[in-house]
C-alpha cells in the first residue's frame, strides 16, 4: 500500500484533534471573558458604592455600610481569583492547541515527503516504460529497415 495513503487517517485524526482543542480554547476564552466582565461590573459597583455620599445617621448604618463594602471587596477578590484561574486554563488550552497544530504539521510534512517520494518512483517508472516503448519501436524499425534492404527475406 502507498505510504501517503496510510498516513491520511492519521492526518484526519490530527486535524479533528486540533479542531477539538480549538473549540475547547474558544469555550475557555468565552468563559474567561464572562468572568472578566463580571469582575469589571463588581469593581465598578464597589467603586460607585464606596464613592457615594450617604448621610449616615447612626453608628449602626456606618457599620452596615462598612460591612457591605467589605463584602463587595471580598466578592471582587474572589472574582479576581476566578479570572486568574480561568486565565491559566486559557493558557493551558492555548498550549494544547499549539502542540496539536505542531503534531498535525509534522504529519502533513511527512505526508508531503511520502507523496514526493512516490512521485519520483512513479515518474521513474513512467520514464522507464517510455524508454522501453521507444527501444521496442526502434528495434522494430531497425528490423523493418533490415528486412526492406534484404528484400523482405530473412
Amino acid at each position: 500500500m502507498i505510504q501517503s495513503k496510510r498516513i491520511d487517517p492519521l492526518l484526519k485524526r490530527a486535524q479533528d484533534h486540533e479542531d477539538e482543542v480549538a473549540r475547547d480554547l474558544a469555550e475557555r476564552q468565552r468563559t474567561l471573558d464572562t468572568h472578566l466582565s463580571r469582575l469589571d461590573e463588581l469593581r465598578r459597583y464597589a467603586e460607585e458604592y464606596a464613592n457615594a455620599q450617604m448621610a449616615a445617621t447612626s453608628p449602626a448604618q456606618l457599620l452596615n455600610r462598612r460591612a457591605f463594602l467589605d463584602r463587595l471587596d471580598s466578592a471582587v477578590a474572589q472574582q479576581s481569583q476566578t479570572v486568574d484561574s480561568n486565565r491559566e486554563k486559557v493558557e493551558a488550552e492555548r498550549a494544547r492547541l499549539i502542540l496539536a497544530s505542531r503534531d498535525k504539521a509534522v504529519l502533513e510534512q511527512l505526508a508531503a515527503s511520502y507523496r514526493a517520494q512516490e512521485k519520483v518512483v512513479t515518474d521513474r517508472r513512467d520514464q522507464r516504460d517510455m524508454d522501453d516503448i521507444g527501444a521496442r519501436r526502434s528495434r522494430q524499425a531497425q528490423r523493418e529497415d533490415a528486412d526492406n534492404e534484404t528484400g523482405g527475406t530473412p
